[in-house]
């Protein structure tokens, strides 16, 4: 049992480290992987709070899709 405990404490200083790496990676906005899933015309922002995605259509760009599945499509080529 002591031998399980040296090995423990031998290895607590590179697991603290890991764990911040780890938790730095995480804690990045998802808006910085794959646009949050948003379209590529799309803007993404993300409440920090919550962790929630927005999906916002840019300037000259229409959502023909739904408040939960943003689908921006060029407001010139909708027909109306």
């Amino acid at each position: 049992m002591v031998l399980h405990g040296r090995l423990l404490y031998a290895w607590l200083p590179l697991l603290v480290v890991l764990l911040q790496v780890f938790h730095g990676s995480f804690a990045k906005c998802s808006c910085s992987n794959n646009n949050g899933g948003c379209g590529k015309n799309a803007l993404c922002s993300e409440n920090r709070k919550t962790s929630a995605i927005k999906c916002t259509c840019k300037i000259g760009y229409t959502n023909t899709g739904s408040a939960v599945h943003v689908v921006c499509k060029d407001s010139c080529t909708i027909k109306n």
